[in-house]
């Protein structure tokens, strides 16, 4: 039996060291020389840190000296206008040779610089694929895959594999978070991206402090950062929005570079009046903070009392300047005509891309606020007879809420001058008094200027919905018993919601939604749940509800319409595309899904109706997964086809998952092959002497050694059980919770094992249910024990009220369950066998052997 907890993300790598040489790192000072035959072209090397903008032009037989105090990635541009990577580590000397283009190297790093060479980050996307489609990330995450699987086998240092793991990563970052905007700004093309595009971003917690070593790790974070914050994951807060970004960072030393680099930043873009806060948050987020930080944050402090003073005259309260400016027409427009509104200015000119990549969003912005006492003014900084031209061109058709002005003068304008503009975009902002609030406010393209704007005109969103109370509904939600419980949580706080107008609650509203209607499906509540489904568009998000609510469905026995919610499944996944049109993600849920799917087909003897799905689950499965091979060979049997089923059935005999019917069916099998039955029970006894001899070498593999964890736990009955009152017995412990699928699915094996073992005293069960927080739950325990004729001592490890976590997992170090653990007679675990294999006859062969051997 498979369950759906197998949806979790297959996007993510896991990052490993390895074990190889270690890479060069005698000293600090580093030479990279250059020969160099170019025909006269230019040659450049540059670092590729998102610190350093430009090449560096560089002479054939010049050699450039570093001073690194860490290994660093550079971009070398040959004579033929190409980019190469070249990685380069403290104290290495290196040559790069340049013939007409063909580039080589030589001295240290050689062999890593021509696997880099080998093995790009940026790759030719093919012509038929679209830029940053569906298609274009499948293909971006293939890629990922084969480059880090070409860098665990390469052989090279182990320090430089767990680098450029990052590095391959975090250049798909930067391509996927760059891309679209870059789409917008320069082709004036705006793209509808797919559902999951930015799902690896989301799932990124910034665990691994190497990722600091990637050029650009500032500029993917801040970004990342960002757009999770236009896309509704948190609600802006102008204020605290830098608290909100660290506590997505898991990492300390990653999080204090990102707070000191962000802190930078902001000075960078002009003097802040919140910059003190900034600072307290910085301060306080990082736990145990090192001299280095503390150091930094202190010259930040410094840096900003210096600009107080710069900018003293256009600090927060400051009378802000009346002004003269003219429209299109050349009609003179005075700021005094405003007096009493809230003002945003926003200087620019017309030969400025980022400027102009902003103004949607600031007339975007206008048109949301058009009727509230504020008013936008965009004014131009252009100059001379051709750039008042070509600002007349852009904005003559402009006809929304917002002033298109032009200020004579430009930056030489005494508007200009008093609020130091030297460059743009440039955002002021003066409240209805007509002082200054703001001279170095948000670009309107972030979500937090919005919010500073509604908090000066007293309309701030103070909504008591949060990030935090929707995880808590959530939370509740999942708790809830019934689908009656769960559709009023989800009614309630949809309302509240739409009342509230939180765009930043659908994500979660809609995974609430996901966990209502698959309540219904189990409770046979169907067509409810067609109702909400229905609302739903076609997506990947909506065949997921429904492979899980056929998966619960098929988990509590109810095959059938387990079975018409897979088939639904499959064709939404399918539908008319070629498997291998496929992506990986998405062959591995159809792989799963289809498996399922034939299962329940098979349990509603709709066995025929399996037949061609069983063998296409087969041909896409590892040929280890025991319920698909089950299928198939239900399947080839039903066809008569013993000839092709019997290797599995072999095979299920040799791993003890061999059942009665499979037993039977390879007996068909041996009297269709030899013409008679005589001979098959040698024929067994060999296959299950394989069995026998592989367990007897993998318990021996597997066989522990470790103190068992004390503890007491009350039972069903109320009494009291404690682990120590059992030395001299051999204990079997059985982790479980009443959602846990697999939990569940093994209970018949184990039923099986505690009959076999009823008379002898020297053995005993215990049935540990954890991490399950429903209200009543010893009564929904013991009536699904008695429901399923289960004799089990079922104690239960409650969760502890300070902590949240449930003590007697957290002793066992368990990470998933079912978790089950052999302790022997002196209170020592011997075995820890994890999970479920599927086949209940290969569980309780195992089990019993284990306690076999500690008898």
């Amino acid at each position: 039996m498979k369950t759906f907890t197998l949806f979790i993300a297959m996007l993510s790598c896991v990052f490993t060291y390895t074990t190889a040489r270690a890479l060069p790192s005698d000293g600090k000072k580093t030479t990279i020389s250059f020969t160099a035959e170019t025909n006269g072209k230019k040659i450049y090397f540059q670092s590729e840190s998102d610190t350093i903008h430009g090449y560096q032009e560089v002479k054939p037989g010049e050699t450039v000296t570093l001073q690194l105090e860490k290994p660093a990635y550079y971009y070398y541009m040959d004579s033929n206008g190409k980019t190469c990577t070249y990685f380069v580590t403290p104290g290495s000397a290196s040559r790069i040779i340049d013939k007409n283009g063909q580039v080589s190297f030589e001295g240290d790093n050689a062999e890593i610089n021509r696997f880099l060479q080998q093995h790009p980050s940026f790759t030719k996307i093919p012509d038929n694929i679209t830029m940053y489609s569906k298609e274009w990330l499948d293909l971006q995450h293939k890629r990922l895959s084969e480059a880090i699987e070409a860098l665990k086998t390469s052989g090279l240092p182990a320090d430089f594999i767990h680098i450029q793991e990052y590095y391959y990563k975090y250049s798909i970052l930067t391509q996927l978070l760059a891309g679209p905007a870059m789409m917008r700004m320069f082709m004036k093309k705006d793209l509808e991206l797919p559902a999951n595009y930015y799902d690896d971003i989301k799932k990124n917690r910034y665990e691994d402090a190497v990722l600091l070593y990637y050029p650009k790790w500032f500029t993917v974070m801040r970004e990342s950062m960002e757009t999770l914050e236009k896309a509704g994951e948190w609600k802006p807060d102008p204020t605290n929005f830098l608290s909100q970004y660290a506590a997505r960072i898991a990492n300390d030393e990653v999080k204090a570079a990102f707070l000191v680099r962000y802190l930078k930043q902001i000075l960078k873009a002009g003097y802040s009046e919140d910059f003190p806060t900034y600072l307290s948050i910085a301060k306080s987020s990082v736990p145990q903070p090192d001299e280095a930080f503390l150091r930094q944050l202190t010259q930040l402090e410094q840096q900003h009392n210096e600009m107080k003073v710069q900018y003293s005259t256009i600090t927060r309260g400051n009378p802000a300047p009346a002004f003269t400016a003219n429209d299109v027409n050349g009609k003179a427009c005075s700021s005094s005509d405003y007096a009493g509104k809230v003002m945003v200015l926003d200087f620019w000119f017309s030969g400025c891309i980022p400027c102009k990549a902003e103004m949607p969003y600031m007339e975007k912005l206008a048109e949301k606020m058009q009727g509230k006492n504020i008013q936008f003014f965009t004014l131009s900084l252009d100059t001379g007879d051709q750039l008042l031209k070509a600002w007349q061109t852009l904005v003559k058709d402009k006809n929304g809420a917002t002033l298109q002005l032009n200020v004579p003068g430009g930056f030489k304008s005494e508007l200009a001058k008093h609020y130091g503009i030297r460059s743009v975009p440039r955002i002021v902002i003066i409240d209805q008094q007509g002082k200054i609030v703001d001279a170095f406010a948000k670009r309107p393209s972030d979500p937090k200027l919005y919010q500073q704007l509604l908090k000066l005109l007293g309309e701030e969103n103070t909504g008591k919905l949060t990030k935090e109370k929707l995880s808590a509904t959530m939370q509740a939600l999942m708790r809830a018993e019934t689908a009656e419980q769960k559709e009023e949580i989800l009614k309630n706080i949809t309302a509240e919601v739409k009342k509230e107008k939180a765009e930043f609650a659908y994500p979660m509203v809609n995974m609430m939604t996901s966990f209502t209607i698959q309540a219904l499906y189990a409770e046979g509540k169907q067509e409810k749940a067609e109702e909400y489904l229905s609302h739903i568009a076609d997506s990947p998000f909506k065949r997921d509800i429904l492979a899980i609510s056929g998966s619960k469905c098929f988990e509590n026995g109810n095959f059938k319409p387990a079975a018409g919610l897979l088939e639904r499944a499959v064709n939404m996944t399918i539908g008319d595309k070629d498997i291998n049109a496929l992506s990986e993600e998405e062959r591995n849920k159809y792989r799963i899904i289809l498996g399922l799917y034939v299962e329940a087909l098979i349990k509603t003897d709709r066995t025929q109706d399996a037949i061609p799905y069983a063998k296409q689950a087969y041909e896409l499965s590892n040929k280890h997964d025991f319920s698909i091979n089950n299928c198939y060979a239900t399947t080839l049997v039903a066809e008569k086809k013993f000839s092709d089923a019997r290797p599995l059935l072999e095979e299920f005999v040799r791993t003890g998952k061999a059942s009665p019917q499979h037993t039977e069916w390879l007996k068909q099998a041996y009297i269709q092959k030899n013409g008679k039955e005589k001979g098959f029970e040698p024929y067994m006894n060999g296959l299950k002497a394989d069995y026998r001899k592989s367990l007897q070498e993998r318990l021996v593999q597997e066989m522990v050694n470790e103190p068992a964890p004390m503890f007491t736990l009350r039972n069903m009955k109320g009494e009291e059980v404690s682990l120590s009152n059992l030395k001299g017995k051999v204990v079997v412990l059985d982790f479980w919770a009443t959602w846990c699928g697999p939990c569940k699915a093994s209970f018949p094996a184990m039923q099986e094992t505690i009959n076999q073992f009823a008379d002898n005293k020297d053995v005993v069960f215990l049935f540990i249910n954890t991490l399950d927080t429903k209200k009543n739950l010893q009564e929904i325990v013991q009536k699904y024990m008695n429901e399923k004729g289960y004799t089990f001592n079922v104690l239960f490890d409650t969760q502890d009220a300070v902590t949240k976590k449930y003590p007697v997992k957290e002793n066992y170090k368990i990470k998933g369950i079912p978790a089950k653990f052999i302790i022997d007679k002196e209170g020592n675990i011997r075995f820890k066998p994890m999970g479920f294999s599927g086949s209940n006859e290969e569980t309780g062969k195992e089990l019993s052997a284990m306690i076999e051997v500690l008898l």
